[in-house]
């Protein structure tokens, strides 16, 4: 019989080593830095840092104070929170119920709104207190 503490190690080395195999279906994400703002991103920081962003050369705007850029076909959904609460530099408390994936694609949108459409479309209850995002099923 494995002891409980030995369980969860071996889940999550199990869950490192599926993300290290699996396909390329959820594909990385990157945190960069863009003229002092944080930018997440699905390709390798050039030099640590985005040099340029594809969509700026497109004529779009730069995203300004807390609005952020992602554009994911299919991402977790406790992925996409811990990167929204990265990104607004809260901690992420999700219960276990809050699981699924989906696409993401907003443009220089604040982080709160991106926060509560997803939770209006994923049937969450998510509120932040304290510096924590908290998120579970309705």
């Amino acid at each position: 019989m494995i002891k409980p503490a030995r369980l969860k190690t071996l889940t999550s080395t199990s869950l490192v080593i599926l993300a290290l195999c699996q396909s390329t279906a959820f594909g990385a994400v990157y945190k960069c830095e863009e003229s002092g703002k944080t930018v997440y991103q699905a390709t390798p920081c050039a030099g640590g840092k985005v040099l340029a962003n594809k969509d700026a050369s497109l004529g779009q705007r730069k995203c300004v104070g807390k609005e952020l850029r992602i554009n994911f076909t299919d991402m977790p959904l406790t992925t996409t929170l811990q990167l929204l609460a990265d990104f607004s530099g809260n901690k992420l408390a999700a219960e276990p119920s809050v699981n699924g994936s989906g696409a993401f694609n907003y443009d220089c949108v604040p982080w709160d709104t991106v926060l509560h459409d997803i939770a209006s479309r994923h049937n969450l209850s998510v509120k932040v207190e304290q510096g924590t995002i908290f998120a579970k099923k309705r």
